[in-house]
């Protein structure tokens, strides 16, 4: 039989807000490539039209996930209380008890 397989932490919230980031920074790319024909008054450019258009669903949506990236990455880290309790004991008598064969050869000699 194969073992269970222990439950998956939270992610970490800045993975998420580096994909957005990623998502955002391409958005700002398709609307350069869209503006760059109309500003250099290239005669097979888009219209007037299709640059506003461009502007308001690529730039808005570059705005809004980079908005929500950068709120995602102020986000404090979730931490785990399986590594604090671990690392640093509360009462020295448990720190004791943890290692009896060690107490155990002080007090033979």
């Amino acid at each position: 039989m194969s073992k269970p397989k222990a439950p998956k932490g939270p992610i970490n919230p800045r993975v998420r807000a580096n994909v957005y980031a990623l998502a955002a920074l391409y958005l700002v790319y398709l609307f350069y490539q869209i503006a760059k024909p109309y500003l250099t008054r290239d005669p097979y450019g888009p219209t007037a039209f299709q640059f506003a258009l461009g502007a308001v669903v690529l730039g808005g949506g570059a705005a809004v996930l980079g908005f929500l990236a950068w709120r995602m990455f102020k986000v404090p880290l979730p931490e785990d209380p399986e590594e604090e309790g671990a690392a640093s004991p509360e009462d020295p008598e448990e720190e004791e008890a943890a290692l009896p064969e060690e107490a155990g050869e002080d007090e033979e000699d």
